[in-house]
């Protein structure tokens, strides 16, 4: 399999995190690529443009974080939607999700506007990472020595993102059980390996 990534896309961390997890690093070359340069067989592989894709052995180009997460979810354990408590996790991992998708939102507005952190859309999500983390500390999700699920890569995904892309602010300061729960998951190999750098 093929996956063309970048370093720094939280959609792309959530699948190597899965592919670190299921044991499928070894089967996977990733490809570094600048989405907004918009290489030509990066283009091919996805019109939208976007990372994460994964071209699997058969060929088929699977663009779409989600999408990829299931495909991988089919072809490799352990599963990171568990039947046992399927509806807690998604609902952890959509809070996840939500703040990260928010702060991609900023990142990419301040491409087309210089004032997008101060404007209507930008406070919004800000305030969305903010809940999001908020909530998060107020529930967090299982340890991934207990098990890996969508939960806790989308929360680990959250939080490095989001303190990596806006580190003026101290996103953890009166959040101490999420605080405690990111210290927990130091030194796990799929997390060390996949955090975001530029």
């Amino acid at each position: 399999m093929h996956l063309y990534a970048n370093t720094t896309s939280p959609f792309v961390r959530l699948v190597r995190l899965a592919i670190e997890e299921k044991g499928l690093a070894h089967r996977v070359t990733t490809e570094i690529v600048d989405p907004w340069a918009d290489p030509e067989p990066f283009l091919a592989a996805n019109p939208a443009g976007r990372v994460p894709v994964l071209i699997t052995d058969q060929g088929q180009a699977i663009a779409e974080a989600h999408l990829i997460l299931r495909y991988l979810d089919e072809i490799a354990a352990p599963t990171l939607f568990p039947a046992a408590d399927l509806a807690a996790t998604l609902a952890t991992a959509a809070v996840a999700l939500g703040a990260t998708e928010a702060a991609t939102a900023v990142i990419i507005g301040r491409k087309s506007s210089p004032a997008f952190d101060t404007d209507m859309v930008g406070t919004k999500r800000y305030r969305t990472m903010a809940e999001g983390l908020r909530r998060l500390d107020a529930a967090p999700p299982r340890d991934f020595a207990e098990r890996p699920d969508i939960a806790n890569i989308a929360a680990v995904t959250a939080l490095d993102y989001i303190t990596f892309r806006f580190p003026d602010r101290d996103w953890l300061s009166g959040l101490p059980a999420l605080a405690a729960w990111r210290a927990r998951q130091r030194g796990r190999p799929s997390v060390e390996a996949t955090l975001p750098f530029v």
